[in-house]
């Protein structure tokens, strides 16, 4: 009994690598291909959009093979994002001008698309709760469909300022941050909603606080490490450590924010609805650090805004 249980553990965790491992291949192999990268964002809008339809259509239907088509189409999203990344980043290099795709707007809000479609896939998997699907995608293509139309996609060589190897951590780190809480965010409109009409069709009111809670708990560290980083850069870049640009206090609140529905938590014993406002509060700290200060003040930030 015990070697039939090891290997099938085995075969599960052989099998939750392959499936990545191969997208990632794939992607590889398709960014080679003589199209430009814009090409590759706009199919992943297509397959954003589309997995969005799906996932609504399931929330009413209920049909497990749409449930799977909605997954399905997300995750050729996912791949149709990493293939223009990985290609605009070969780009940069033959234009002599390297760096990674997530640089200014258009690449910041084609980037937060795919980490925050990937987190929501990891949890879709972990929980099985396809239904928050219904309520992430539609943001992620809205994420991606504004970089498309509103944001330059233009390839230009970076500022000097930002011709650093604190551009691959500090960002990385600020948009794992980003994608959390918008997961975390779907999971407390989720809760509010089965909270106040009772739906059944939703998850358990406890998978779906665990789920909001557990997201929080994972990228506070991060966006943390985030705020860190930064601090570090701006001190090599611009000589300080902390300027009060609006980008730095905006982050400083987005932690203030979410440190205190953790403290709400953990020291106050608050749950449920009182902590699922909380969430969709900080979300909205979230849209105005990245979306009203990138565009309208952005300060030393200012590349951000294209």
């Amino acid at each position: 009994m015990r070697e039939v249980s090891l290997k099938s553990g085995r075969s599960f965790a052989l099998q939750g690598w392959l499936i990545p491992s191969l997208g990632l291949l794939l992607a590889v192999i398709l960014a080679s291909l003589p199209y430009d990268n814009v090409f590759w964002y706009k199919s992943a809008t297509l397959a954003y959009g589309l997995s969005a339809i799906s996932y609504l259509t399931f929330l009413f239907l209920r049909e497990r093979l749409i449930g799977n088509v909605a997954t399905g189409i997300l995750f050729l999203g996912l791949l149709l994002n990493l293939t223009g990344m990985i290609r605009r980043g070969w780009q940069t290099y033959e234009m002599g001008a390297f760096h990674p795709p997530w640089s200014n707007l258009f690449e910041a809000l084609t980037f937060w698309s795919f980490i925050a479609g990937l987190i929501y896939l990891l949890l879709e998997r972990k929980y099985g709760v396809k239904l928050l699907g219904a309520l992430i995608t539609p943001i992620i293509f809205g994420l991606s469909l504004f970089a498309i139309t509103k944001a330059n996609a233009e390839i230009t060589p970076l500022m000097p300022a930002l011709r650093s190897y604190w551009l691959y951590i500090h960002v990385i780190t600020a948009f794992v941050g980003y994608a959390g809480f918008t997961v975390a965010f779907g999971g407390a409109v989720l809760y509010l909603l089965k909270a106040k009409y009772n739906l059944s069709f939703l998850p358990s009111l406890e998978v779906l606080d665990e789920l909001s809670y557990k997201s929080v708990v994972i990228v506070f560290p991060i966006w943390t490490a985030s705020i860190i980083l930064g601090a570090a850069w701006a001190n090599e870049a611009w000589g300080g450590y902390w300027s009060w640009d609006p980008k730095e206090v905006w982050s400083l609140i987005v932690w203030l924010f979410f440190g205190a529905y953790l403290h709400a938590r953990q020291m106050l014993g608050w749950k449920g609805t009182k902590t699922a406002w909380m969430l969709v509060f900080g979300f909205i700290t979230v849209l105005i650090c990245f979306f009203a200060i990138n565009l309208f003040f952005p300060g030393l930030h200012s590349y951000a805004t294209d």
